[in-house]
């Protein structure tokens, strides 16, 4: 009983602390960067809840794919913005900018055809139909976890890239324009 009670007395020296932190320096947007970080526990998202509620934006930068898509299944990401905003030094590659880009959508397979189709990354918990066979299928966490590419537009060209899973967060040039560029997981 005494480590729920600790834990709690955190969690509330937490959210006073963020608030005061808020009050004290008039933060109408507060980032906070999750580098090392790859599991929020309720209460500290129960406290970022609380600092959107009284008016304070919320940003987590440099959010894990996990701590993500834990956002996007709950549905915060609604109320608190993930990989929106970069925190800390710009990356170079061979001493050019690298361009931090949003993925779009992924590729999932249809239940029906087995045809990758390109589907948007806010469609989590609804149906969509197949590029192919026009079938309609529930797009799942596990499907999404599963999707072995995702999709992004390079900022460059306009060009639509098919990206390998393993490829996410990883320096790359686009093949058409040869611009720079790294596909976040960005909510």
């Amino acid at each position: 009983m005494q480590q729920i009670d600790d834990f709690s007395h955190r969690t509330s020296d937490l959210h006073e602390q963020l608030a005061r932190f808020v009050g004290d320096n008039s933060c109408l947007k507060l980032i906070i960067d999750l580098r090392e970080t790859t599991y929020l526990p309720s209460s500290v998202l129960g406290v970022l809840v609380q600092l959107h509620t009284g008016g304070c934006e919320v940003h987590l930068a440099n959010a894990s794919d996990d701590v993500a898509e834990v956002m996007q299944v709950t549905q915060l990401n609604s109320m608190i913005h993930v990989n929106e905003v970069e925190v800390g030094p710009w990356n170079k590659i061979a001493g050019a900018e690298l361009v931090r880009i949003p993925l779009e959508g992924y590729g999932l397979t249809c239940p029906a055809c087995l045809h990758e189709t390109l589907v948007d990354k806010h469609l989590l918990g609804k149906r969509t139909a197949c590029s192919e066979c026009s079938e309609d299928f529930s797009v799942t966490a596990e499907a999404i976890r599963e999707a072995s590419h995702v999709f992004a537009n390079c900022p460059s060209c306009e060009t639509q890239l098919r990206v390998r899973r393993e490829e996410v967060n990883v320096g790359m040039s686009c093949p058409q324009c040869d611009a720079l560029i790294e596909v976040r997981v960005i909510v």
